[in-house]
């Protein structure tokens, strides 16, 4: 991805985003010779340690040079953009578990170095999660709902799966533990331990979904139009659909749309009918209130009379 598209396909999962100065063009490519790519995977990390955000983009630590890793990802969910390239987060990964991870397979096995290396730096986006690694550090929900939202967008962007998304302890030869710690909770789920397979199956149900859904949303299970309309047309004491269900098998919605104007239209008809001799009874009236002594009293009953019995607003639910 370029630095442009990184940013939003994060952006349209619904990640916080914070570009620390200089991202777009700190790598490691020159520097070593070799060309960040073509991406396989996704590798997630710990960083073992607090205010890592600096060490991650711009200082390194001893041995190794920054940037640490593509992006750093903080307790308040904000996930900070530290590189574009090749970054130095993944080591040397066992062929075996990389192979699963690029692969998409069911099943990821344990590291084995005796299936040879891979240099993991070439072929994964890392992504450093704030945590000091030691097993009772908590990620905050903010955080792990980012977490989520990060390897869901890069897997949205490429149409890869979450089997796809690996953990350095899955593919490292050095035994790294990373990540690992309570997370406090996530969507209607309470705490629980963090797992690799657990974050997969968060980020496969996110694929699932459009970018704009958040975990614990109600699905969408109301009917289309069309369903909404055949359940309720077709419901006896509501509207007579003509010739349905037994002599029209094949109901279709514009047979009922043809009826209900069709009733419609008449009832526009009465209600003109109705107006027309409610304008002529106040028009009696009006005249009465003028000159009493010049208004037949029997005419103008009559009047009136027929003028009520014209009032009769109803809307037909039979068919004819």
């Amino acid at each position: 991805m370029t630095a442009d598209t990184f940013i939003r396909v994060l952006r349209e999962e619904g990640v916080k985003i914070s570009e620390y100065p200089g991202w777009r063009t700190r790598e490691r490519d020159d520097e070593t010779g070799l060309v960040f790519g073509p991406v396989r995977m996704i590798l997630n990390h710990h960083t073992a340690g607090r205010n890592s955000r600096d060490i991650v983009a711009r200082d390194g630590v001893p041995g190794l040079p920054p940037p640490l890793a593509h992006i750093h990802l903080a307790k308040d969910g904000v996930a900070t953009m530290c590189s574009d390239g090749r970054a130095n987060h993944a080591g040397p990964m066992a062929v075996n578990a990389y192979q699963s991870f690029r692969d998409e397979a069911a099943v990821h096995p344990a590291p084995s170095k005796t299936s040879g290396t891979i240099d993991g730096n070439d072929v994964s986006y890392g992504i450093e999660t704030e945590n000091l690694g030691n097993g009772t550090d908590v990620y905050p929900r903010a955080q792990y709902d980012a977490w989520v939202r990060v390897n869901a967008a890069i897997c949205r962007h490429y149409g890869w799966s979450a089997e796809s998304v690996g953990c350095h302890k899955e593919t490292s030869v050095e035994g790294k533990p990373d990540p690992r710690g309570p997370v406090e909770g996530y969507g209607s789920r309470g705490r629980f331990e963090f797992t690799p397979k657990q974050l997969r199956a968060d980020v496969a149900e996110r694929l699932r979904h459009e970018r704009t859904w958040s975990p614990g949303e109600e699905e969408d299970d109301m009917p289309t139009p069309a369903e909404f309309a055949k359940a309720v047309l077709t419901l006896d004491g509501v509207i007579n659909v003509p010739g349905a269900p037994a002599t029209n098998p094949t109901w279709t919605l514009s047979s009922v749309q043809t009826e209900i104007l069709k009733r419609i239209d008449k009832v526009a008809a009465r209600e003109a009918s109705q107006s027309a001799a409610i304008a002529e009874l106040t028009k009696t009236v009006a005249a009465l209130a003028e000159n009493r002594t010049e208004i037949d009293a029997d005419a103008l009953v009559a009047r009136i009379q027929q003028a009520i019995e014209s009032i009769d607003i109803r809307l037909e639910t039979t068919t004819g």
